[in-house]
């Protein structure tokens, strides 16, 4: 077993200390007599603020006379405290400090028994080689929290930052186009966000839209959603492309830049002429988008296969006319989610609480801008939309300029 180290402290107002109580403790320790070495309380507690428990002691024995000052021994029960070095302080009046022990500092008397003493001594060394691995871990492991929260700003810092860039590229401002007017709500569930909306004018009346939704979610999903929009071609040699011809090309380029990596989006894409009402659209395995009118509210199927799944693919398109007062409603998957079904087995369209609530505020002459912030005050009120399972979008468009305009011309 090794030798101690016990540092014996006094204020210098103590004559005969080290006779009266350190051969005492010497003649009782329980095994090799421990090295003892003599430092004044004032030069220990200069020592310990400054750097620590350099002197490598494993414990303190310090004696402290009956003029020293309260002041005094308490600025050397602090500096113990804090470099995590026990002992025990010798007072005439162990009583008016024992109600401050902690930290292992021990408060007792100047008569102390020194076999008491010193076996309280021997076990305060013996644990101090697992006080200081522990302070030593503590430290690391501070030192580690610093760096990680340092880390966790940055990131922090970026993802915002990435979010702007993303609705820069990805989302445009909504266009005017003649005839026609939009809506748009946009609910990321992280700062970045695996679904995408874009209408863009293409002239004469003419507008074009996409909707998709990129698997995943976070930053793997919102690069796949630049990927989708850099490579969305709508026209060629000065024409318009058709619907499902935009679809099989964007697929074309997705299977080519993400075969085998799993990476795949759902999606809609479709024109609009503003002043006849007609509507062409081509899906990809994305929700069908439903036509609300007077009558009712209907779906219109779009078949077609998944984005950046099946080399060489074919889409099919639908067509029909917004008639007066009817309006074209888009949507991704994360309203299922928002508006849980009962029944977890497939249920008809006439029976899916997402649809009716989409299809209630949207129908009707009301301002599209008051039927999306009714839409997004009723996505507040379902239970969990603090915390959305999924990314949630839905862009409107409606014919009712068209249909005021055919009035007017008739």
């Amino acid at each position: 077993m090794g030798r101690h180290a016990v540092c014996f402290a006094t204020s210098g107002n103590t004559a005969g200390a080290r006779q009266r109580w350190v051969a005492p403790v010497e003649a009782a320790w329980p095994g090799e007599a421990p090295d003892f070495r003599a430092v004044g309380s004032d030069a220990l507690v200069d020592m310990l603020e400054k750097n620590g428990n350099t002197a490598g002691f494993g414990c303190v024995l310090a004696v402290f006379g009956p003029s020293e000052s309260a002041r005094t021994i308490d600025r050397f029960f602090e500096a113990l405290g804090a470099a995590h070095l026990p002992g025990i302080c010798l007072v005439p009046d162990p009583a008016v400090w024992r109600s401050f022990q902690r930290h292992g500092i021990i408060f007792d008397s100047h008569d102390a028994d020194p076999r008491a003493l010193a076996s309280m001594l021997y076990a305060l060394c013996e644990r101090q080689g697992a006080v200081d691995a522990l302070a030593r871990e503590v430290a690391i492991a501070q030192r580690c929290q610093g760096g990680i929260r340092s880390q966790m700003d940055r990131i922090h810092e970026e993802l915002h930052l990435a979010a702007a860039v993303q609705r820069e590229f990805t989302s445009a401002p909504l266009p005017r186009v003649d005839g026609l007017e939009f809506g748009v709500l946009f609910r990321p569930v992280n700062f970045v966000s695996g679904d995408i909306y874009n209408v863009r004018s293409l002239g004469d009346g003419m507008a074009a839209f996409f909707m998709a939704d990129a698997v995943g979610h976070g930053v793997p999903a919102a690069l796949l959603t630049m990927v989708l929009t850099s490579s969305l071609n709508t026209t060629e040699a000065g024409k318009v492309l058709e619907p499902a011809e935009v679809l099989r090309q964007l697929n074309e380029r997705l299977c080519a830049s993400c075969l085998g990596s799993g990476r795949f989006a759902t999606a809609l894409y479709g024109v609009v002429n503003g002043h006849t009402g007609e509507v062409r659209v081509a899906g990809a395995g994305h929700p069908w988008p439903v036509r609300v009118s007077r009558s009712g509210a209907m779906e219109v199927k779009t078949e077609g296969p998944l984005l950046g799944v099946f080399p060489g693919a074919e889409f099919t398109q639908a067509r029909f006319e917004l008639g007066e007062g009817d309006t074209l409603l888009l949507y991704t998957d994360g309203f299922e989610a928002m508006f849980p079904e009962r029944d977890e087995e497939e249920v008809e369209w006439a029976g899916r609480t997402y649809l009716r609530e989409l299809t209630r505020l949207i129908g009707g002459d009301r301002d599209l801008n008051q039927c999306v912030a009714e839409l997004d005050g009723l996505l507040d009120e379902q239970s969990g939309s603090l915390h959305q399972a999924d990314d949630i979008t839905a862009l409107v468009i409606s014919a009712r300029a068209a249909a005021a305009q055919k009035r007017l011309a008739a």
